[in-house]
This record gives C-alpha cells, structure tokens and sequence, in this order.
C-alpha cells in the first residue's frame, strides 16, 4: 500500500503533529511508500514529491522533532479546485494517484482545504475510481471548523497570545499615566482567538484586558469610546484585544490599512483595525495609545501546547486509519461532559466542515463576565503543557525535509 499526504492553508503550529501522526500511522499499518506533496494539492498537480525514508524517521526521532516544529514543513498553499469535475485538472491528478498506486490521501488543513477533499471525492464517485481514498485532517488557528468541539492550532496561538498579553501587561504598567494598548488578533470572522486573550486573566492579580471586541459584534465608535472612559476610571493602562475582523456601525474601521489581492478561496488580506481606533482614541480622549499587531506569529510561535499537539498527532493517525477503507472522510474530536477535561473522536463528512465557520456562540456575547467564565472554562484545558524545544546558540532548532526524506 502507498499513501500521499499534503498541508493546505494557514499554517499553526501543531499541524506537523498531524504530519507526524499520519506518518506513524502509515508505519503502524506496513504502508510500502510514504510520499509527501510539497505545497499542498500543487505538489500533486506539479509532481514535486518526496518519499519518507522509514529508517531516518524512526531512527531520528522524527517523530517527537516534528511536534516541536510550527508552520507547514511541506508548504502549503491557497489553490481552489474547479466546480467544473470535468475540468482536465482533475484528470491529472488523478493520473498521478493512479501511476504512484496511491491507495491512502490525506490533506491536512481548514475549512477550505476541506473543499478539496470534498471534490475530489465527488470526482471519485462520478467516474467510479476505486481503490483510492481521500482522507481530510482537521486544522486551523481561527476555531471556525464545524463538527467539533474546537480545532487543531487553537490552544497553542491562544497559549501565544496570553503569553504575549502579560508580557505587554507588565510593559505598560510601568508608566504612571493613562494609556491605551490595542492588540490586534487574528480572526476575520469568528472572535475566538480574541475571546482567549481573557485567559491571560486567570490567576492574575487584576483585570489583565480591560476589553474585547470581536466580529461577532459591532458598537458604535461612540460606544468604545465611552466603554473606554469608564475604564479609565480604574484603571490607567487599559489592554483592549480586538479581532482583526471587527467592525463597527459607523464603518470607520472598515477601510483596510493594507489589501492585497484575494486568494484562491476570496479572502482579503487585511489589517490595521487596531491602529485605526488607537488614532481615533488618541484624537478624541487625548490619551496616549498604540496598536499592537500580533500578525501571522500567532500562528508558528513554538511555544505549542502540548495538550494541542498531541490531539494534532492522534487526529493525524485517526486520518490515516479512516482511509485504510474509507473515503470522504475527516476525523474531528469532541469534548466528554463533566467536571475534568476529556475528549473523544469520530468522523464526518466534509460537507460539514468545507466552507462553514463556527462562530462564538450568542449566549457567550451577552456581557463580558459570561465570555470571560464561557471561554475560560472552554479553551484553559487546550493551552496546558509545552513541547519540549531543542535549542543550540540560544536558538530553536527545527527538522527540516532532508532529515527525513530520500
């Protein structure tokens, strides 16, 4: 049996624990090839391909390496399949599966990703090919992904952010004057990773953010302004995370600092929502402020949740195992009810995932003291623990392809 496996979309920084996972399930399961698609389903069409080299990989501790590396080590990319299955792209894939005796494809990645898996499966069913089973892998920073209870990639950035968070606590607090500090999250649609900056509040001494505000509500500029005056009574330095995707009725934060062009999937590449409103503030409080732009570090930071990893590596192994005689597929995992922290895993259909988003859910938005206890007790299980890093001179070393390819 062979088996291919490709990574879509953003990176985070477990989704080579999911690379990790597939692989040692291939091994498990005596798979005679492993290759891997460099940048995603362009790998396929383009045919760069490496193998894994079984004994590298065993013998190197490939394994537990990967855990500890963020960002997509086969690259990635933002490449829509046609709606038309006619389309010759289809066919050349397919050829390429079919010459390479491809029995198992797993495509790691998000919501959109998942519409890849999600046509080539139809592909599979309208020209009856058997024998070759596509297989999605859950994973994004953002926590939009339907169908479970939260996303690969989340609880490492929401472990980042909190990190950063009280390091910028610490930094503003040394000044004895009013200020306000606006911290740009990712999150074009759904607020969840804003949501967990209230997570850097737990054990603290004092109201660590003072405000959030995220795409699944919008206030008046007049609103924030005066939810900013009455925290400045208590408190002189005030931490406001907001969500690079809200917006408020006015549309005054609407204009994009920078765009630039769309991807494949038409989503705009934009920023600066937080130094909008900080020269807004500064213009009509007279206070200082400044914008903080977390920006795509959020996401390959190596401070990884260990919870986050290992769930990463075993939804990667699940992913394998689905295809050994399922396709059109994707293993997700589910929280247990009770007290203590405990999840399970299942499978859906794409279909459920591919172009969807879950968004925060309404009854967590109705004032700040519900989302700060609805997203504590929700996301503070998925930052615990750290993958160990390897460090020479003072710096993080990471595997790279060679050490585990032919």
């Amino acid at each position: 049996m062979n088996c291919i496996i490709a990574q879509s979309g953003g990176p985070t920084s477990v989704i080579n624990s999911s690379l990790a996972g597939v692989i040692q399930g291939a091994l498990d399961n005596n798979f005679d090839n492993i290759y891997l698609s460099l940048h995603g389903i362009e790998g396929i069409i383009n045919k760069d391909i490496l193998e894994v080299d079984k004994k590298k990989f065993v013998r190197g501790g490939v394994k537990e390496k990967l855990m500890a590396r963020p960002s997509s080590i086969l690259g990635s990319c933002r490449f829509k399949l046609p709606e038309d299955l006619n389309d010759d792209i289809y066919k050349k894939i397919f050829e390429f599966l079919l010459e390479k005796e491809i029995n198992v494809f797993v495509y790691i990645g998000g919501n959109d990703s998942m519409d890849t898996v999600k046509k080539l499966n139809a592909y599979i069913l309208s020209n009856n090919i058997e024998g070759i089973n596509v297989i999605g892998c859950p994973k994004t920073i953002d926590n939009d992904l339907n169908g479970m209870d939260h996303s690969p990639g989340f609880g490492s950035a929401a472990k980042y952010i909190c990190q950063s968070l009280r390091t910028i606590r610490a930094d503003v607090d040394i000044y004895d004057l009013e200020s306000v500090t606006i911290v740009e999250i990712m999150g074009r649609h759904a607020g969840w990773l804003a949501a967990s900056s209230l997570l850097a509040d737990f054990g603290y001494h004092k109201e660590l953010v003072n405000l959030v505000y995220v795409p699944e509500e919008s206030k008046s500029l007049k609103e924030i302004e005066e939810e900013v005056k009455e925290k400045l009574k208590t408190e002189k330095n005030l931490i406001i995370a907001m969500a690079e995707g809200f917006r408020d009725t006015d549309s005054y934060l609407d204009k994009p600092m920078f765009s630039n062009s769309d991807d494949g999937f038409n989503h705009p590449i934009v920023s600066g929502v937080a130094q909008r409103l900080a020269d807004y503030l500064r213009d009509k409080l007279g206070v200082k402020s400044r914008a903080v732009e977390l920006n795509i570090v959020q996401r390959t930071s190596n401070h990884i949740s260990k919870t986050d990893a290992d769930e990463a590596f075993k939804l990667g192994y699940l992913a394998l195992k689905l295809g050994l005689d399922k396709t059109n597929l994707i293993p997700v995992l589910r929280r247990k009810e009770g007290k203590s922290y405990e999840v399970f895993y299942t499978e859906v259909e794409p279909d459920l995932i591919a172009n969807k988003e879950m968004k925060i859910p309404e009854s967590w938005l109705k004032d700040r003291k519900i989302l700060r206890e609805k997203i504590t007790a929700y996301a503070l299980p998925l930052i615990q623990g750290e993958v160990e890093q390897r460090y020479e001179n003072g710096m993080p070393v990471f595997v790279e392809l060679s050490d585990f390819t032919k």
